[in-house]
């Protein structure tokens, strides 16, 4: 597994993105693959499947310009499109949900939940997808 550097400050969504505004319910950082919780709210998703957090997207942006969003603050989430921020990304490779908590990793974690495909070293494609959750 190789986790991807992802620069919160670098993090945006570009033109084609569909981007939904939800509640953050935990502590997120802008760049986070995130999840939609069974209250509504968004938290970091995570590979290792227990709970099943099935990513939804990424975070990209708070209605202030800050780089992390407490519990209870609004996120803005690239459900499906590009988002710049990445790092290091091998042009056409999928990328994944990690093990750790909100990262994006170049290898299947414990559960197989597709983030995307990289577009360019720094531009992940979203398009969140279970792959196998047995």
């Amino acid at each position: 597994m190789s986790a991807i550097t992802v620069t919160a400050a670098n993090v945006r969504p570009l033109p084609g993105a569909v981007v939904q505004r939800y509640d953050a319910g935990g502590s997120i950082s802008i760049g986070d693959a995130v999840y939609l919780a069974s209250d509504g709210d968004v938290e970091k998703a995570i590979g290792t499947g227990a709970p099943m957090h099935i990513a939804i997207g990424v975070a990209v942006s708070t209605p202030d310009g800050g780089t992390t969003i407490a519990s209870g603050e609004r996120v803005d989430v690239v459900v499906f499109g590009p988002v710049d921020g990445g790092a290091s990304m091998t042009i056409g490779a999928q990328h994944y949900v990690s093990d750790t908590g909100g990262a994006w990793d170049t290898a299947v974690g414990t559960k197989d939940c597709r983030l995307g495909y990289a577009v360019t070293a720094s531009i992940l494609f979203v398009s969140p997808q279970i792959i196998d959750w047995s």
